[in-house]
C-alpha cells in the first residue's frame, strides 16, 4: 500500500536535468537509511515543468527523504519534499546543496520515527523565505504543529489537503499541481546529441555572466575573530618533568591577528605544518538565518561562532570543524578507503587526545598532504562551506555529526564537545 504521496520542487531547474540526476540513483544498490535507491519508482513520476522550475509527483509506502537531499547536492541547488501521509497529516523537507534545511510535519509523532523539533513558526517562515520568494506573513499560519494527535477533516487545523493551499502561496507556479491531471508520465531521456548547437549552447543567463574567480584562503579573514596556538612540548616523556616543573608545560597563546593578510595566515599555518604547534586553533563569527524583525521590517542576522582545530598528538594528526549554527561537529577523513567501504559496526576505534575516535579521522603522520590542500580550499569558504563539507558533493572528504534538528539538548552536547577539543 502506498502511504505517501510526494512532491518534489526543484526551482529554476529543468526537466531534463533533474530526472538525468534520478535516472543516476538507480543503477546498483544504495542504502541510505532504510531506502533503497535502487528501486526507485521512476516510471511512476509524473512531471510539470514550468519556467520557474520543475515539479514532480508520485506515490511511494516509505518517506523518500534521501532523494531530496541528494538531488540537491548533484544539482547545487534548493530542493523541496512535500509529502501527505494516509491523508491524515502534511509535511516537507528542505534541502540546498546536499544539506538539511528545515523539516516539518503537522502531527510529529504520526510515523513513530523519533521526529521531534522544538523550532517555531517564525524561524520556519525564515529559513523558506531564504530559498523562495514568499512573505513570512503569507505562511506563518501553516508551520504550527496541530495541536491533536489524529486530526480529522472539517477544518484548517485538521486537513491534510491544506498542504496545497500552502504551496500556493510558497511556490505560486506550482499552485493546483499537487491535485491537478495534467502532469505527464515519466519518459525515456533523448540521449544528447553532441553535434547539436542547442544542446552545447549555454544557457542563457551563465553565458551572459563572467565567471567568478575562485576564491582564496583570504577570504576567511573578514570572519576572523581569534588566533590561539599550543607550542610543541618536550619530545621525550613528560608526565615527570612536568610534574616537577609544572611552569615548563606548554599554555595556549593568543596570536594577534589584526591586519592579517593571506601572508600571514599561511605562515601560521605552517608553523603548525612544520611542527613548532601542536595546536592551532582558529575561530570564526559567520552570519546564520536572519529573522524578521515586524517592528523595523528588516532582516536582522545571527552571528554564529565556527572554530577550526588542528591537533598533532603523537605523530598522528587530527583536523576538526565545530559548526555552532547547526550543532555539529566536521572531522577530515584520513582513510578514505575505510570510511567508504568498511560496514560501521565493523569499524575501528582509536584514543586520541584523550577520547575514543573512529580510526579513519586519524591521520598516522604528523603534517599529511590532505590538510595542506582542504584548509585553503575550506578557508576560501567559509560562507559557503557546505559545498566544502558536503557528503553528497565530496563524498569520503569530511565525516560529519550533524543534528538532524538543532535542539536545546543538542546545542548543550555541542558545548561539551568544544570543552573537550578546543583549548582553554
Amino acid at each position: 500500500m502506498d502511504r505517501f504521496l510526494n512532491v518534489l520542487i526543484c526551482p529554476h531547474q529543468r526537466r531534463k536535468h533533474v530526472q538525468a540526476e534520478l535516472e543516476r540513483l538507480t543503477p546498483g544498490v544504495m542504502y541510505m537509511g532504510r531506502l533503497d535507491m535502487s528501486e526507485l519508482p521512476l516510471y511512476r513520476m509524473e512531471w510539470a515543468e514550468r519556467r520557474e522550475g520543475v515539479f514532480v509527483r508520485w506515490r511511494r509506502a516509505i518517506l523518500d527523504t534521501s532523494v531530496p537531499r541528494i538531488l540537491s547536492g548533484r544539482l547545487n541547488c534548493p530542493v523541496l519534499l512535500a509529502y501527505i501521509c494516509d491523508e491524515a497529516i502534511w509535511g516537507y523537507a528542505l534541502f540546498y546543496k546536499g544539506s538539511p534545511v528545515d523539516q516539518f510535519r503537522t502531527v510529529p509523532g504520526y510515523l513513530g520515527d523519533g521526529f521531534a523539533d522544538d523550532t517555531g513558526p517564525e524561524r520556519r517562515a525564515a529559513r523558506l523565505t531564504r530559498h523562495f520568494p514568499v512573505e513570512r506573513e503569507d505562511i506563518l499560519e501553516y508551520l504550527t504543529p496541530w495541536s491533536r494527535e489524529e486530526p480529522e477533516g472539517g477544518g484548517p487545523q485538521g486537513n491534510c489537503w491544506q498542504l496545497e493551499d500552502f504551496l500556493s502561496r510558497l511556490v505560486p507556479w506550482a499552485g493546483g499541481l499537487l491535485t491537478s491531471d495534467q502532469l505527464t508520465p515519466t519518459e525515456t531521456a533523448p540521449a544528447a546529441d553532441p553535434s547539436s548547437p542547442q544542446e552545447n549552447a549555454p544557457d542563457r543567463v551563465a553565458g551572459q555572466l563572467p565567471p567568478e574567480p575562485e576564491p582564496g584562503p583570504e577570504a576567511c579573514l573578514p570572519f576572523l575573530t581569534g588566533v590561539r596556538a599550543q607550542r610543541r612540548g618536550w619530545s621525550f616523556p613528560l608526565s615527570l618533568l612536568y610534574r616537577l616543573f609544572p611552569q615548563k608545560r606548554p599554555v595556549p597563546e593568543t596570536v594577534p591577528h589584526q591586519g592579517w593578510t593571506v601572508r600571514e595566515l599561511g605562515e601560521t599555518l605552517e608553523r603548525f605544518y612544520s611542527g613548532e604547534l601542536d595546536r592551532l586553533e582558529l575561530d570564526f563569527a559567520v552570519h546564520g538565518e536572519g529573522t524578521y524583525i515586524r517592528r523595523l521590517k528588516k532582516t536582522m542576522y545571527q552571528t554564529f561562532r565556527l572554530t577550526l582545530e588542528l591537533i598533532r598528538e603523537e605523530g598522528r594528526c587530527m583536523c576538526l570543524l565545530l559548526d555552532d549554527q547547526e550543532s555539529g561537529i566536521y572531522r577530515l577523513i584520513a582513510d578514505r578507503e575505510v570510511y567508504m567501504t568498511v560496514d560501521t559496526k565493523e569499524l575501528e576505534r582509536t584514543v586520541f587526545h584523550g577520547q575514543r575516535v573512529e580510526g579513519y579521522v586519524v591521520f598516522q603522520e604528523p603534517a599529511p598532504e590532505t590538510v595542506r590542500r582542504e584548509l585553503p580550499l575550506l578557508l576560501a569558504r567559509l560562507d559557503r562551506r557546505d559545498d566544502v563539507l558536503s557528503p553528497t558533493r565530496r563524498m569520503g572528504v569530511w565525516s560529519g555529526e550533524v543534528p538532524m534538528t538543532n535542539t536545546e539538548a543538542a546545542r548543550r552536547q555541542h558545548q561539551e564537545n568544544r570543552k573537550i577539543w578546543c583549548l582553554e
